[in-house]
C-alpha cells in the first residue's frame, strides 16, 4: 500500500497533526525516479520521505503508528494503539487515505478508539481512473459513499471488536492479501536479530567492509545445516551470524551492528517487489559519506509503488540531491507540529534546505539553552 494522507489526533503527542505524502507535480530530471503509481502516472507521490527533526520530536512515534495501520488494515490486533492515546480520558483517532496499487484501488479509513476498544471504523474506497489526476482522485474518494460503517447504531452484532477491523472481520477487504512492510526502529529491542534469514553476501560484505575495514571477508558456513555466517578479521578473530541472529555482537561497534541491520533492510527491499519501508535512525552511528552512500543505493534499489521512511538527525543529508518535496521536518512544544517545505514556498529541487534549516527557518532545532547556561 502507498500512504498518501495521515491524520492523528491524541496518540502519542500528536494533536490533529496532519501529514500529506503527495506533492503537486512531476519534476523534471527528479533524481528519485517512478515517484507516481504504476499505470497511473497522473497519480504523484512521495516515494522517499526523509524525516527530520530534534530528539522526542515524534519521528519514532509516527512509524510505529503506521506500522500498526499496517497490521490493523490486515486484521491484526492493534492493541498497543490503546498504550500510545495521550489523554486517557477522550478518544483517538487517526484517518488514513491510501492507495492499493494491486487492485488499483483509493481508500480513506477513519478509525476512532478509546483505551479499551475501538468504536469507530468508515471505510470508503473507489477505483483509480487512468484520467484523474491526483487532485481529482482525492476527491473522488472523499466525496464517495462509506462502503462500511461500525459505530453505535451499526453494530454488525460486534458489541466488542477489541483492536481489529471489524470491517476486516467481516469480510471487507481494506487491503491486498499480501502486503509488505518492514519497519526497523532505532532501539536495543529491534537489535541482533535479522527479519531475512539469509543475508545478501555482497551486500553484506560491502557495507561490513565501509564500517570497519578490518573486516577481512563475510561467508557462509558450507558444513552448516542452519542458515550460519562467519565475519574474519585481521586479527584473526571471528564472529557469527546465525538464524539471523548475531552472535557474540560485542566484537562488533554499535555502528558495525547497525549496518548489518541496515544491509538485511536493503535485502529485504531487494527481494520484495515494492511495500512500505521504515528506517528509524538506524545508521545513527555511521559516518555521514557512508549513511548518505547506503541511502542512495536503498533509493536506487526501490522498487515501483514503494514508499520508503527515513528518519535522522544528520543535516548533511540535506545536501543529498533530493527533491525539496522528499523532506519532511517535525518539531515539538507541547504538541508535534509537521512542516512540509513545499507548502511553506521552498519549493526549489536545490541544496538550499540545510542553510534553512540551520538559520532554523522551520523552528525545529533543539533547544540547548539549559545546558549552556551551565557554561
Amino acid at each position: 500500500m502507498i500512504f498518501l494522507k495521515l491524520k492523528i489526533d491524541n496518540f502519542y503527542m500528536f494533536k490533529n497533526t496532519e501529514f500529506d505524502f503527495t506533492y503537486p507535480k512531476k519534476i523534471a530530471n527528479s533524481t528519485i525516479e517512478g515517484e507516481f503509481l504504476t499505470d497511473f502516472p497522473k497519480i504523484n507521490y512521495k516515494k522517499v520521505c526523509i524525516l527530520m527533526g530534534a530528539n522526542a520530536s515524534g519521528k519514532t512515534s509516527l512509524g510505529k503508528i503506521m506500522c500498526s495501520i499496517n497490521n490493523y488494515l490486515v486484521g491484526k490486533d492493534v492493541k498497543n494503539f490503546s498504550d500510545s492515546i495521550c489523554d486517557k480520558n477522550k478518544n483517538a483517532e487517526t484517518e488514513i487515505i491510501y492507495i492499493t496499487p494491486q487492485s488499483k484501488e483509493i481508500h480513506k479509513l477513519l478509525i476512532k478508539f478509546n483505551v479499551e476498544r475501538l468504536i469507530f471504523e468508515q471505510h470508503t474506497v473507489c477505483k483509480l481512473k487512468k484520467t484523474y489526476n491526483l487532485d481529482k482522485t482525492l476527491l473522488a474518494v472523499e466525496n464517495s459513499p462509506p462502503r462500511f460503517t461500525y459505530d453505535e447504531n451499526n453494530k454488525h452484532s460486534v458489541e466488542n471488536p477489541g483492536f481489529k477491523s471489524v470491517a476486516h472481520s467481516l469480510g471487507q477487504t481494506l487491503c491486498e492479501e499480501f502486503p509488505t512492510w518492514n519497519y526497523k526502529y532505532n532501539d536495543f529491542n529491534n537489535s541482533n536479530k535479522l527479519k531475512t534469514n539469509t543475508p545478501n553476501m555482497p551486500i553484506l560484505e560491502a557495507i561490513l567492509k565501509s564500517f570497519d575495514n578490518s573486516i577481512l571477508s563475510v561467508s557462509k558456513i558450507s558444513e552448516s545445516e542452519e542458515d550460519s555466517y562467519i565475519v574474519k578479521f585481521a586479527n584473526n578473530d571471528e564472529a557469527f551470524i546465525k538464524d539471523g541472529k548475531i552472535i557474540n555482537h560485542e566484537r562488533f561497534s554499535r555502528g558495525t551492528i547497525e549496518s548489518i541491520e541496515v544491509a538485511d533492510f536493503l535485502n529485504y527491499i531487494i527481494l520484495n517487489d515494492g511495500g512500505t519501508f521504515f528506517l528509524d535512525e538506524k545508521m545513527a552511528y555511521s559516518h555521514s559519506e557512508i549513511e548518505i552512500s547506503i541511502l542512495n543505493l536503498i533509493i536506487e534499489k526501490l522498487k515501483p509503488n514503494s514508499q520508503f521512511f527515513y528518519t535522522t538527525h544528520n543535516y548533511d543529508i540535506l545536501e543529498m540531491n533530493l527533491p525539496n518535496h522528499s523532506y519532511t521536518f517535525m518539531k515539538k512544544n507541547k504538541f508535534i507540529k509537521v512542516l512540509h517545505p513545499g507548502k511553506l514556498g521552498y519549493t526549489k529541487n536545490d541544496r538550499g534546505l540545510l542553510g534553512y534549516v540551520k538559520n532554523d527557518v522551520f523552528g525545529t532545532l533543539p533547544d540547548t539553552s539549559k545546558i549552556e547556561d551551565f557554561l
